[in-house]
C-alpha cells in the first residue's frame, strides 16, 4: 500500500536528519494520505513517468537506481483498483509530496 513504498522512499532521498510529514485529513467524500519529504526532489519530466513500469530515474548521474522499477506502479494500481488516485507534487531541490486520494465509504 502507499505507506510501504512512500515512507522508505522519503527516507532514502532525504539528507540524515530530514523531516518527513505523513498527513491524513478527510475531504468530502475522500480520505488523503500524503507523505512530504524535503529530499532531492524529481525534475517535471519524470514526474509523470515514475507511475510506469520499470521507469527508474537516474539520482546519480552514470549509476543505475536500484530496484526494478515496478514499486509506483504498483502502488497506482492497487489504488486505483480501490476506487482511488496517487499525485506527486515535487521540486528539484526541495523535495516530494506523494498523495493517495480514497474513496471514504
Amino acid at each position: 500500500m502507499p505507506g510501504s513504498k512512500a515512507l522508505p522512499h522519503a527516507i532514502k532521498y532525504s539528507p540524515h536528519g530530514g523531516t518527513i510529514t505523513v498527513r491524513l485529513e478527510r475531504r468530502d467524500e475522500q480520505v488523503a494520505l500524503a507523505v512530504a519529504d524535503k529530499g532531492i526532489g524529481i525534475a517535471p519530466e519524470d514526474q509523470e513517468r515514475i507511475f510506469n513500469r520499470f521507469y527508474r530515474i537516474e539520482t546519480v548521474p552514470g549509476r543505475p537506481s536500484p530496484g526494478l522499477g515496478l514499486g509506483l506502479s504498483l502502488v497506482k494500481e492497487i489504488i486505483g483498483l480501490h476506487g482511488g488516485t496517487v499525485e506527486v507534487t515535487s521540486r528539484q531541490g526541495e523535495g516530494s509530496i506523494f498523495t493517495v486520494f480514497l474513496p471514504s465509504r
